[in-house]
């Protein structure tokens, strides 16, 4: 898809003409914020009448929530918090988690990694297509980017060219300019405006996904282009998908057939396969970790975990 052109509007825009964005600055999108947490939890004022407003002149909507939370339990009260404003409300683009202010500065780079995946899982759970607004230089910076790359990638670089995570993570929407534009004029209606390029059909992707506040199968739009599941394979031996029950939901709920995709991994592993005795050897030299990670891990590489682990007692004996 080529890309859209699209804006990030909250309450510092007053009350906002969207139609006219739409129909004479060829805005082509908007994601609104619903609230945040940095004054306790909040839905920002002018939220219900930006939705309206979309709603009424035909303009393609996600939404964002400003975080403040310190610790897992304060990042799930938050998305609890996020959810009950969309609630009863649809999308076509994603909802995201703006990662910025406080909780960059007040996280260390794990917490804050735990968090946000917190969040994600929470609004995830909830039938939500999630995704994570951020600096390039915070994704690359100041979280653990690489265990977060599930989630759609909002990347913002007041710049003149597309920010690349360092994580490999695909940026589908790019914040490229706001107060400073070195693209275009940073103004929208007159009034200065964040704006960004989206480089993904969301609204066909979630429409058919069923997410956001749709129902699934109800949308008239295609199915979106899946990758095959010899790439999907290729991703999960590279370890994009987790192990496990987490790569089988995962697959799962990406659309995927999990039983068919683990069929072509356990084949493409197999040539290179080690004996029991090799695996054995490397669990006692500790390279396979511990306890259910070692099961996990011994498992999701295609061998038999039982096997391998008799062989350890035996050697141990």
């Amino acid at each position: 898809m080529s890309q859209k052109f699209g804006i990030d509007v909250s309450r510092w825009q007053g009350s906002f003409d969207f139609a006219r964005a739409k129909s004479k600055e060829g805005v082509e999108f908007a994601i609104i914020k619903a609230g945040g947490a940095d004054s306790g939890l909040y839905k920002d004022s002018q939220f219900e009448a930006n939705y309206k407003k979309c709603v009424e002149c035909g303009l393609p909507k996600g939404a964002y929530f400003y975080g403040n939370a310190r610790s897992t339990a304060e990042a799930k009260k938050e998305a609890g918090y996020f959810y009950s404003l969309l609630k009863g409300k649809k999308f076509e683009y994603p909802v995201f988690y703006d990662v910025e202010g406080s909780m960059i500065t007040k996280n260390d780079r794990n917490t804050l990694t735990q968090i946000i995946k917190a969040f994600c899982s929470e609004m995830e759970a909830a039938g939500y297509w999630v995704g994570i607004y951020s600096s390039e230089s915070f994704f690359n910076s100041e979280m653990n980017d690489g265990e977060l790359t599930h989630y759609t990638h909002w990347v913002a670089r007041w710049g003149k060219s597309k920010p690349a995570p360092a994580s490999g993570a695909e940026t589908q929407i790019w914040q490229f300019g706001g107060e400073t534009n070195l693209i275009r004029s940073n103004k929208i209606n007159g009034q200065t405006c964040d704006q960004d390029y989206c480089y993904v059909d969301f609204p066909a992707k979630i429409k058919a996904a069923g997410l956001n506040g749709y129902a699934k199968g109800n949308s008239s739009a295609p199915a979106p282009a899946k990758k095959s599941n010899e790439e999907i394979a290729a991703e999960v031996i590279a370890g994009k998908w987790g192990n496990g029950t987490e790569r089988q939901n995962r697959l799962s709920q990406a659309g995927y057939d999990y039983s068919a995709i683990q069929s072509i991994v356990n084949k493409k592993l197999s040539p290179s396969k080690k004996s029991v005795d090799e695996i054995a050897r490397e669990v006692i030299h500790g390279d396979w970790g511990n306890g259910t990670e070692r099961k996990n891990r011994i498992s999701a590489a295609g061998y038999d975990y039982s096997a391998v682990q008799k062989r350890v007692n035996e050697l141990l004996k």
